[in-house]
């Protein structure tokens, strides 16, 4: 069996998990939002690189899209950002791709790469929380928001992400 070449796969990771590590800071009021924007907004666009890469360069579909989707989220967050959007508008956009990684964990379960389902879901968490704070305005999803984002930064996007790079392909 053909092993996946995955390492633009986890270069991706590896500048989400920055992503989710400023919006952390961010979240605790310790970041401007407008310089977090442009991390974000950069971070998406190595990514979108990385996904167009895996799946136009490596054949990688399935792979590629999922880092192309989660490119586009933090392309359009830290434009939000850098603009100051309302952020209402932004939540639903959230809502979509959070479903979007909702189906991608169910399949990843479906075909028992259980820890990319797991990682799958602690994102679409992320992304419920993230539509709650912005919908509703209660702090307590940010403040839950700026926990998780920090612990998923490290467990499921920088260490998986370096691995990933590294040539070491887990599931």
């Amino acid at each position: 069996m053909q092993s996946l070449v995955l390492e633009p796969v986890g270069t991706a990771m590896i500048f989400y998990g920055l992503v989710l590590f400023m919006f952390t800071w961010q979240l605790l009021g310790k970041a401007d939002a407008k310089a977090a924007g442009f991390v974000v907004a950069g971070s998406g666009f190595i990514g979108l690189i990385m996904g167009l890469f895996a799946y136009i360069g490596l054949g990688l579909a399935l792979p590629g899209t999922l880092v192309i989707i989660f490119a586009v989220t933090f392309i359009m967050a830290g434009i939000w950002n850098i603009r100051g959007l309302e952020p209402k508008t932004l939540a639903y956009f959230l809502l979509y791709l959070g479903i979007a990684d909702a189906i991608y964990a169910i399949y990843f379960a479906m075909v028992q790469l259980f820890i990319f389902s797991a990682f799958c879901w602690a994102w679409f968490l992320v992304y419920v929380l993230f539509v709650l704070a912005l919908l509703t305005g209660k702090p307590i999803y940010a403040i839950a928001a700026r926990y998780w984002c920090l612990i998923c930064s490290f467990a499921t996007l920088l260490v998986p992400g370096f691995l990933l790079v590294a040539g070491v392909v887990f599931g």
